[in-house]
């Protein structure tokens, strides 16, 4: 209750301050939604249940009109909160850990679609010249469902598309000038502040501390020692951002885990002494295996015997291979990992752990069981390999020799902003003017940055300096997998200087910002009268982007632990256009359809390895290949979706009144995507009174789990809600 008495005390002072000179109106929304499948939405670690609750919002906007100097000003005023949206503790559905859900959707904040001050303007005459200055929304675009021209404002997508385009569209503070031309047309001129979309799951909300577990000093688990921060739990989060700073699935928060299962997995090998961590001049035997070798069924045992064998068959029994001195046979690998209390090791026939020393020592457990029995230790994190899907990090990581992970031993991850500066701003223009035959049609540019936010990735030390990857001169294997070491130079010339134990510590850090584009596109709109349908509306629009960026997956960078080249940002151009028709059917009902494509010009799609040779024969099957991937969809759960192309769209909109006077209606927008993606949204509005109106909408998301409806299934829903006016 202190929440809504303290941004409804805001309105009220307002209201009476100038009540005297000014109209005031308002609107208050209840909305309460519920999910209507079982299951577990993207991010969440547990399971709901058709009929649990995940919204029950309260907002008023107080609308005040008036004029200063007969200069119009209009100002909307937003109280929001959510009283469902508290941190709980969920129990995690494997058992044991609990773990805080953060729903950061609770309360106003700026430059979202719950921003407390959604406009905020002043319009002048001069000359001729009509400008509005203040915050306020722009639009040029008309499709339905999506946004092509409408490139000044960004928009909430915190509930992907499901509200309304006036309610998700945030406002920004711009000066926006309008002339009237002798011939008919219209020029307007923007400068507007520069700000990004909003996506669950990638957001402002996240936490830019440095993401690190305790520093291991023995082989017990460490808890994580910064939260989590981000959307976790929130019902729409898709699965690129969950790629990114998910809990269980998000690379984010996957690098301090590898940091530590490198770290104790270092202090494991006691020939040489545990400060030693992995580096491969103490232990030789780290260059010529990988984990793929290593995550498997094999006992370690036999696992250490056919790699002496290998190199025994190879005359490089030396040092490098088995840690030891050159020539030393009695050194096994393996053999001499020593897994203190954990259990890992080996096991008697009453399932006693047997040392090190025993008899059949090895034989126990498996790598897959040793990696997988480390990464138990720590917080949730998705480096197990437990089912036979490739979805776990080792997984994607398996010809990456074990010396490289020495340079991860202690790692951490971090995610900044580097959002434009204040003194920034989009530039946009547009003509638009009426043929003699009554086509309306429209010219657009705009010098703008771009909504949709991109993610760097680095390696920097602790003094926040960038540092470089090197692929090592030595291997035991071959080139195509040498290890990696961290340097802070960028040279082929290489010298491991971080990682080791607890030594200088490498940070991932990930960089969110945006990037300034072209955007050159234009819409037309035509009547048809026809004989069976009355009038038809035909449109068009149409956006070409020039320097917009597309995320980029190597997957054999990946393979070899090289993640700063795993994910890149890749510039280039787009082409989109949407070409749709409205009639009118069934005495008032009016009737959509729209044909969408979005077509990306400088798609990547390379059947070559980390190395640039093309030995890769197919980039689906093999974990291999360099392609553009799908920034809605990518995920290890679906072998880092590869995008289309092409990716085409059809949609259809009913709108139709109905009661005696027609003073409800009801709605229903379906969208199909290529690939089998589907969404379906349909609502309806009930007029009470001339100042109160019921609504219900019911959202079903179905179709392949690797598009970008079909991804939300689980997070179908059914809402319901009241507005009243005053």
């Amino acid at each position: 209750m202190r929440n809504y008495k303290k941004y409804y005390l805001g309105f009220a002072i307002a209201i009476s301050f100038a009540a005297n000179a000014v109209e005031v109106t308002g609107k208050t929304t209840f909305e309460s939604a519920v999910f209507s499948n079982s299951g577990t939405s993207i991010g969440d670690l547990n399971k709901h249940s058709s009929g649990d609750a995940f919204k029950n919002e309260l907002s008023t906007r107080i609308y005040i009109d008036g004029e200063l100097k007969e200069n119009p000003y209009h100002i909307e005023l937003q109280g929001f909160y959510d009283a469902s949206a508290n941190a709980v503790d969920r129990q995690n559905p494997d058992g044991g850990m609990q773990d805080k859900v953060i729903y950061s959707y609770k309360e106003n904040e700026a430059y979202t679609q719950r921003d407390p001050l959604r406009e905020a303007y002043i319009d002048f005459n001069t000359n001729g010249i009509n400008t509005r200055i203040g915050k306020q929304q722009v639009v040029w675009g008309t499709a339905d469902g999506m946004k092509l021209l409408d490139m000044i404002n960004p928009t909430d997508f915190s509930e992907v598309a499901q509200n309304q385009m006036e309610d998700s569209r945030i406002p920004v503070w711009m000066i926006n000038s309008e002339k009237a031309l002798d011939n008919g047309g219209n020029f307007q001129v923007i400068l507007a502040e520069p700000k990004e979309n909003i996506f669950a799951g990638l957001n402002r909300n996240i936490h830019t501390g440095e993401r690190s577990n305790n520093p291991v000093t023995s082989l017990t688990a460490s808890p994580d020692i910064i939260a989590v921060g981000q959307d976790q739990g929130h019902p729409f989060i898709m699965k690129g951002p969950d790629s990114i700073t998910g809990r269980s699935n998000g690379f984010l928060n996957i690098v301090p885990d590898l940091g530590s299962v490198a770290t104790m997995f270092g202090m494991a090998f006691g020939t040489t002494g545990a400060a030693n961590g992995l580096n491969p001049a103490n232990h030789g035997a780290m260059n010529g295996f990988t984990v793929g070798a290593f995550n498997s069924s094999t006992s370690l045992k036999n696992f250490s015997a056919s790699y002496k064998a290998m190199v025994e068959s190879s005359g490089a029994e030396t040092a490098l291979a088995y840690g030891g001195a050159s020539g030393d046979s009695n050194v096994n690998g393996f053999e001499d990992l020593i897994f203190g209390t954990t259990a890992f090791w080996t096991t008697d026939s009453d399932g006693d752990t047997v040392s090190k020393t025993a008899n059949g020592a090895g034989t126990g457990y498996s790598g897959q069981q040793a990696l997988s029995g480390f990464a138990a230790l720590l917080p949730v994190s998705n480096l197990q390999n437990t089912d036979a899907a490739v979805n776990s990090v080792f997984e994607y990581m398996d010809r990456t020799p074990f010396s490289t992970f020495n340079a991860f031993v202690g790692a951490k991850s971090k995610y900044v902003y580097n959002m434009p500066d204040a003194g920034d701003a989009d530039v946009a223009l547009k003509y638009s003017n009426t043929t003699s035959s009554g086509s309306n049609y429209s010219l657009n540019y705009a010098y703008a940055y771009d909504k949709n936010p991109i993610i760097n990735l680095t390696w920097q030390n602790s003094q926040g300096e960038r540092i470089f990857t090197c692929k090592s001169a030595t291997g035991l294997t071959s080139d195509n997998e040498k290890y990696l070491v961290l340097q802070s130079t960028d040279s082929t010339t290489c010298s491991a200087e971080y990682g080791g134990h607890l030594g200088n510590v490498a940070t991932l850090v990930f960089e969110q910002e945006v990037k300034k584009i072209h955007n050159i596109g234009g819409s037309y709109d035509t009547t048809i009268e026809t004989e069976s349908y009355g009038p038809v509306v035909l449109r068009a629009e149409a956006l070409y982007q020039k320097g917009t960026y597309s995320p980029v997956i190597d997957r054999g960078a990946l393979s070899i632990g090289d993640m700063t080249k795993a994910l890149t940002m890749r510039k280039g151009d787009r082409f989109k256009y949407v070409i749709g028709a409205d009639i009118t059917a069934l005495t008032n009902m009016m009737v959509s359809f729209q044909f969408i494509q979005d077509i990306n010009l400088d798609y990547v799609e390379k059947k070559v390895d980390h190395d640039g040779t093309t030995r890769c024969i197919d980039i689906v099957s093999s974990n291999c290949g360099v392609y553009t991937t799908d920034y809605a969809t990518m995920h290890m759960s679906n072998q880092f979706n590869k995008a289309e192309e092409t990716k085409e769209f059809v949609s259809i909109y009913l709108s139709k009144p109905f009661g005696e006077s027609g003073q409800h209606r009801w709605n229903n927008i379906t969208i199909a995507e290529e690939n089998g993606g589907f969404w379906n949204r349909l609502d309806a509005e009930y007029t009470l009174s001339d100042s109160a109106i019921a609504t219900v909408e019911f959202n079903n998301y179905w179709g392949d789990d690797a598009t970008q409806f079909g991804q939300l299934e689980k997070s179908s829903n059914v809402q319901v809600g009241m507005k009243y006016s005053f």
